[in-house]
């Protein structure tokens, strides 16, 4: 048997489907039908996730496209690519701990996807569907509801943090730089006073619009409750530290008005980077929360570390 032939369930995957052509998936698409799969059970349970490339891994870590927060999930678990001859989705197990399984049975090689399959990795139970235009309309509706912050757009605290611990373990086991910013809004209980609460809910949902904005592809922000916020930064303290430097700068120039009145307000934030200030969430949330009462004791609109 050549190299080419093999023995692995992840390169006869490979070669079964490298080359193709995806002319028969645009008109698949402009028929309103788009491959979808939908979380049925496990931590991320509800989650909808459109496939909209022609090859994705399965996993629990960043090396694969789709991270699912199950332990018993390999770091790159299974594979759904198109294949061009049956002109579907196929599945195949990418040499897994505890194997992957379609609709409860065991695969030992690359299987088609039909609509409503149900695939089973580590806990997690996924479900492969065709949604048209209403119903790819409706999930995405639910996804708002369910994983986005309906005050500042920003992902759900849940959400957020099943993130984090995955990235956390990542920064853990290859070395790669991580820091956590705690967040804290001055004065808001004065504006709430002064101006009534529709006020101080403006002013929360537009600085949350602000440190997403801020923070885009460089890692992820949530509101922690209030006006509180959290992120992180995949990035070492010292460029955490700027970060949070470019997030109080920004609030504090900040002009918020709404029906004709202006508020100003400041932020206070901690940064605690990764390992230097701890090696898990909760060394590391800890850290940042202290950070950001020595902000607080320095007077407020200040970044501590």
């Amino acid at each position: 048997m050549g190299t080419d032939d093999i023995d692995t369930p992840f390169t006869s995957f490979e070669a079964q489907t490298a080359r193709f052509d995806l002319s028969w998936l645009q008109k698949y698409r402009l028929d309103k039908k788009l491959p979808t799969l939908f979380v049925l059970r496990g931590v991320d349970a509800g989650l909808r996730i459109p496939l909209t490339k022609e090859t994705v891994t399965l996993g629990r870590t960043i090396e694969s496209d789709l991270i699912f927060h199950d332990d018993q999930i390999s770091r790159r678990h299974a594979m759904i690519r198109l294949d061009p001859e049956k002109q579907c989705y196929c599945l195949g197990d990418l040499g897994s701990t505890n194997g992957t399984f379609l609709n409860d049975k065991p695969i030992t090689e690359v299987e088609p996807l039909k609509d409503g399959d149900k695939i089973f990795i580590g806990t997690t139970i996924l479900k492969f569907m065709l949604q048209d235009e209403v119903e790819m309309e409706s999930g995405e509706l639910v996804d708002r509801l369910m994983f986005q912050d309906d005050l500042t757009g920003l992902v759900v605290k849940r959400r957020f943090y099943n993130d984090l611990r995955v990235r956390i373990g990542t920064a853990a086991t290859q070395g790669t730089p991580l820091s956590i910013l705690m967040m804290d809004l001055d004065g808001l209980k004065q504006i709430n006073d002064r101006h009534g609460h529709a006020m101080g809910a403006s002013l929360i949902a537009e600085v949350g619009k602000l440190i997403g904005g801020i923070i885009g592809s460089k890692g992820q922000a949530c509101r922690y409750g209030g006006d509180e916020f959290i992120a992180y930064v995949l990035s070492p303290e010292g460029e955490g530290v700027s970060v949070a430097e470019a997030i109080r700068a920004a609030v504090k120039d900040y002009p918020h008005v709404k029906d004709g009145v202006q508020v100003q307000a400041t932020i206070s934030i901690g940064v605690a980077g990764f390992p230097e200030k701890g090696r898990s969430l909760e060394a590391l949330t800890k850290a940042a929360d202290e950070a950001l009462y020595r902000a607080k004791a320095k007077g407020r609109n200040v970044v501590s570390d």
